[in-house]
């Protein structure tokens, strides 16, 4: 059941009056829809102006260099693509760029150039082995890594668990988080986050999740956590709420600084082209706090206030201006 307006009205908690960071939007060509920065821009100005959470900044990556064309390469090179969407974020604050590298297809010396040229504005690098059709653990992601080591930056995978139509996990799929996690273990000072925590269904997150807790327990990977497209038409968010219990619970300690509110934006329904379902983004947000609230009691704020903006703001480095 998706909270109402009166629910809504009802709380005075302060992580429902506080800033959110979207750890995991978009911009560029999906199939046959085309974004533009403005896309994501109206999350701020439309989609999300309640006069309560505030969307302080969303962190984006350019759909050109990621999806593939007819003749099977990215729309977009790693230089002309990423490039279109750094000087975009030159002219606006609220975007922060991650640049997207195209292993099997580009040269890690690219986003060397992008990184030495922008080194402040870019704030980390994305993979999308499912587009790329290459396995997440295979040696061709090793100089992008190494690369995210030297200049310090956290990388985003889109990590997919897949599964067959009775539910069943196909083993060796390209962006499986064990892939993922295997060419972590090789860069451990490196922040690696398992965009999606797996998606799908229940096995997916469940894979997601336990990947993320083993690395923890293992000490032998710094891996993080999204939470773009899980549990988005279920308001009990069960899957968000086994990750932070767990993460509260890892032989470590509280790990809970691993998790990042992210949504997809402006794809699917958390996309301003979504007219069928135009409040999915807000009620999204609004079902993961109450979520949190209904099962965390007195820690609650403090986990909302980590995970919606705290843990994307310290992980990307993020400076916000004076007047916010």
């Amino acid at each position: 059941m998706i909270i109402n307006n009166t629910q809504t009205k009802t709380h005075n908690y302060q992580s429902f009056n506080g800033k959110i960071i979207d750890s995991h939007t978009h911009c560029g060509k999906w199939i046959n829809d085309k974004f533009l920065t403005n896309d994501v821009l109206e999350i701020f100005h439309k989609r999300y102006n309640n006069g309560k959470d505030k969307l302080e900044k969303v962190i984006i990556s350019n759909l050109d260099c990621i999806i593939n064309n007819h003749k099977a390469q990215p729309y977009k090179n790693e230089i002309q693509g990423n490039l279109i969407l750094l000087k975009e974020c030159l002219k606006n604050d609220k975007l922060i760029p991650l640049v997207v590298c195209q292993p099997g297809f580009g040269c890690v010396e690219n986003i060397e150039l992008l990184l030495k040229t922008y080194p402040d504005l870019i704030k980390g690098l994305k993979f999308h082995p499912a587009c790329l059709n290459i396995p997440a653990d295979d040696i061709r992601y090793i100089p992008y890594m190494k690369l995210a080591e030297q200049y310090n930056k956290p990388c985003l995978f889109h990590c997919e668990v897949v599964s067959k139509d009775n539910g069943s996990i196909v083993r060796g799929g390209v962006s499986d988080p064990k892939r993922i996690y295997a060419t972590a273990r090789q860069f451990p000072k490196v922040p690696v986050i398992l965009g999606h925590m797996g998606l799908g269904g229940e096995k997916s997150h469940k894979a997601g999740i336990n990947t993320l807790i083993n690395s923890i327990e293992n000490g032998d990977a710094k891996l993080y956590a999204d939470l773009a497209w899980v549990d988005w038409a279920n308001p009990e968010k069960p899957h968000v709420i086994e990750a932070i219990r767990r993460l509260l619970n890892t032989s470590k300690g509280d790990k809970t600084e691993r998790l990042l509110f992210g949504t997809d934006a402006p794809l699917g329904v958390f996309g301003e082209k979504a007219l069928k379902q135009p409040n999915a983004y807000n009620e999204n947000i609004q079902n993961i706090k109450q979520a949190i609230k209904n099962n965390f009691g007195s820690d609650a704020d403090k986990l909302i206030s980590r995970i919606f903006y705290r843990n994307s703001k310290n992980l990307f480095k993020i400076q916000l201006d004076k007047k916010v």
